[in-house]
């Protein structure tokens, strides 16, 4: 198995001026949202792209000029959002509010413009739109959403309680206000993995003494991306290559090795991606982040002590195994119930 060693110095790449940002299109809710960012590069140097991207499409740049300064700007909104609004202690809950509005499915230049609907739904139908969103990645992929249940189990609440939900709210407001969606509502994957939202929510929402206890150390994005190139723009990369992060927290270097491999016209969905970290909230955004980035099909994420327990990998396999054999097994019930419905629609419809 390759392991990627991105651990090396390197200068700075420049990056070139963003164009002028399009116009936004008229909003009901927020007139202060910022405007679509425009398209930008990680490097001055020119790089092929994959066929299926658009042009116009390619790296959104959101407002502050940088995605990473916008990642840790929202990841304070929403840290101040959540407790002036006294949520509580339970930093699950607003991360995975977040990771919510990151997954949801509609996408596109102007899929930012959904800010306006989310802020439009009462409570219950904000829960409803919550469950709604894990369930359809649940049915697609139930090995990452299983991992990713310390940030969604909170939603089966079916009354919470005023004070739980008025914190929800002011975390969709000010996750949206700052510009999420321009981050993560591109069709263009490589515009969606251009930073690591979740791993901002944790680095920032995440007191000392828990860092230092699960000895957490976050990588700076722009580091990450130096040492990637520095990786793997020597590397002959060839489908079927297996990475492996034994403390990979919310998967920042594997969004930087992407990147490289995309500017190199590579798709990721041909290699094997597996990472383990001992925080469960870490192991659960690197899941989510699986999905924005789009790392592809052979992805597993595991929750452990590597140092203790070992090669978590194959762990992660068999319950990634037993995940879909669960989502599975339903699956089959759900159609028989069909069936049956149908049958007797039938047979009442004959007998009148």
């Amino acid at each position: 198995m390759s392991q990627l060693d991105l651990f090396a110095d390197a200068d700075t790449p420049n990056e070139p001026p963003a164009p002028p940002a399009p116009a936004a299109t008229p909003r009901r809710y927020l007139a202060d949202l910022p405007p679509a960012p425009a398209p930008v590069t990680m490097s001055a140097q020119p790089r092929p792209k994959l066929a299926t991207v658009k042009p116009k499409l390619a790296h959104y740049r959101p407002s502050l000029g940088n995605p990473h300064e916008t990642a840790f700007d929202i990841a304070e909104a929403v840290s101040y959002a959540w407790h002036h609004a006294q949520g509580g202690a339970g930093i699950e809950v607003p991360i995975g509010v977040v990771a919510t509005l990151a997954l949801w499915p509609l996408r596109g230049p102007e899929a930012y413009l959904a800010a306006d609907w989310w802020l439009s739904l009462d409570d219950d139908q904000l829960l409803t739109a919550f469950r709604e969103c894990w369930a359809r990645w649940w049915i697609m992929r139930p090995d990452l959403i299983d991992r990713a249940t310390p940030l969604h189990k909170w939603v089966d609440d079916e009354k919470p309680g005023p004070t739980r939900a008025r914190a929800v709210r002011a975390v969709v407001e000010a996750a949206l206000t700052r510009g999420l969606l321009h981050l993560t509502s591109s069709d263009d994957p490589d515009a969606r993995s251009t930073t690591d939202v979740m791993g901002a929510l944790l680095a920032v929402m995440r007191s000392q003494g828990a860092h230092d206890a699960l000895a957490e150390i976050h990588t700076p994005p722009e580091v990450a991306e130096l040492m990637a190139r520095m990786l793997l723009d020597d590397m002959p990369l060839q489908p079927g290559m297996k990475f492996d992060e034994p403390a990979g927290g919310t998967g920042g270097m594997y969004r930087a090795a992407v990147q490289v491999m995309r500017e190199k016209d590579i798709d990721p969905h041909d290699f094997g991606w597996s990472l383990a970290d001992i925080d469960d909230l870490a192991a659960a955004g690197a899941a989510v982040n699986a999905i924005i980035w789009d790392l592809g099909p052979h992805v597993l994420i595991a929750c452990g002590d590597t140092l203790r327990e070992g090669n978590l990998t194959e762990k992660a396999a068999q319950q990634a195994r037993e995940s879909f054999e669960r989502r599975d097994e339903l699956h089959s019930q759900a159609v028989f119930l069909a069936a049956m419905q149908k049958v007797e629609a039938l047979v009442r419809e004959v007998a009148a």
